[in-house]
C-alpha cells in the first residue's frame, strides 16, 4: 500500500508538471502564430500600399498614351501634315518610358518583398571577416570614386574568423555602402572599419552625409520605413534579417548634419549561437 502511495506522490506531481509544460508550449505556439499572422497581415497591407502607387502611374500613362495615339490622323500624315503626328508620337514615347520605369519599380518592390519574407537558407562557411570586407571595399571603390567619395578602410590586425554566408553578408555590406553613398550627394568620406570586441567581430560603416532624423531611427529597420524617397523600404529590413540569422546584431547611430554609423556585430567562430531558423 505504501508503495502505491509513494508511486502516486511521484507520478501525480510529475504528470501535473508535464501538463503545465504542454499548456505553456501550446500557449506559446498559439501566441507565435497570432504574432506571425499579424506580421503577415501588416506586411501584405504595406506591400499593397507600395504597389498601388506605381500601378496608378502606369494606369494614367497608359490612358494618356492611348489618347495620344488615337489623336493621330493618319490621313493627315499622308497629306504631309507630319508635325502634329510626330508631336503625338513623341508624347506617347515619353509616356511609354515612364511606364517602363514604373514597371521596373514594381518589379523591385515585389522582388524585395519575396526576398524579405523568404526563410534564410544560409550556406555557412568559416572565413576571416577581414578578407570578406576587404573584397567589398575593393569592389565598391570605383563606384565610390565616381560619386566623389573618399573610401577609407581600417581592418583588424588579427583574423576575425566567423561562420558566415559570404554572399548574404556581401549583400548586407553593399546595401549599407549604397545607403551611405546616397546620403552624400555632394561627395564626402566613407569609412569601413573592422575590429574585435568581447567575442564578436565588429564591422562599422560610417559616412559624413546628412544624417538621419531622430524620429526615424526607431523604425529604420522595419519593412517599408525607408529614410529616403524612391527606396523600396526593404533594404535595411532585409539586412537586419540576414545579420540576425547569423546570430548577430545591426545598429545605427546618427545625427542630422553629422552623418551616420552602422555597426554589425557577428559572433566569432566558437562563440556563435546561430538562429534556429538556419539549419546546419
Amino acid at each position: 500500500m505504501s508503495g502505491v502511495i509513494l508511486t502516486l506522490l511521484i507520478v501525480v506531481p510529475a504528470a501535473a508538471l508535464l501538463l503545465r509544460r504542454a499548456r505553456r508550449r501550446e500557449t506559446a505556439a498559439r501566441a507565435a502564430k497570432v504574432d506571425s499572422d499579424e506580421t503577415l497581415t501588416r506586411l501584405t497591407g504595406e506591400l499593397a500600399h507600395e504597389v498601388k502607387n506605381p500601378l496608378s502611374t502606369i494606369k494614367v500613362n497608359l490612358k494618356l498614351t492611348r489618347e495620344a495615339l488615337e489623336g493621330i490622323d493618319f490621313r493627315e500624315a499622308q497629306k504631309l501634315a507630319l508635325d502634329r503626328c510626330q508631336h503625338s508620337l513623341s508624347g506617347a514615347k515619353r509616356k511609354i518610358t515612364i511606364i517602363e520605369k514604373e514597371t521596373d519599380r514594381l518589379e523591385q518592390i515585389v522582388d524585395g518583398f519575396l526576398c524579405y519574407v523568404k526563410r534564410p537558407d544560409l550556406q555557412l562557411a568559416t572565413m576571416d571577416l577581414n578578407e570578406l570586407v576587404g573584397d567589398m571595399v575593393d569592389f565598391y571603390l570605383p563606384q565610390a570614386c565616381s560619386h566623389l567619395l573618399t573610401l577609407r578602410h581600417s581592418l583588424a590586425g588579427e583574423p576575425l574568423v566567423c561562420r558566415v554566408d559570404a554572399g548574404a553578408l556581401k549583400q548586407v555590406l553593399l546595401n549599407l555602402l549604397i545607403n551611405a553613398q546616397q546620403a552624400m550627394e555632394a561627395g564626402g568620406e566613407l569609412m569601413v572599419r573592422t575590429h574585435r570586441r568581447s567575442g564578436k567581430a565588429v564591422v562599422e560603416i560610417s559616412d559624413t552625409g546628412r544624417g538621419i532624423p531622430a524620429e526615424k531611427l526607431p523604425t529604420l529597420f522595419r519593412p517599408y520605413h525607408s529614410s529616403r524617397s524612391g527606396g523600396t523600404g526593404l533594404g535595411l529590413a532585409t539586412a537586419k534579417k540576414i545579420v540576425e540569422s547569423h546570430g548577430g546584431t545591426i545598429s545605427v547611430h546618427s545625427e542630422p548634419g553629422k552623418g551616420s554609423q552602422f555597426t554589425i556585430e557577428l559572433p566569432l567562430a566558437g562563440f556563435e549561437s546561430v538562429s534556429s531558423e538556419v539549419s546546419a
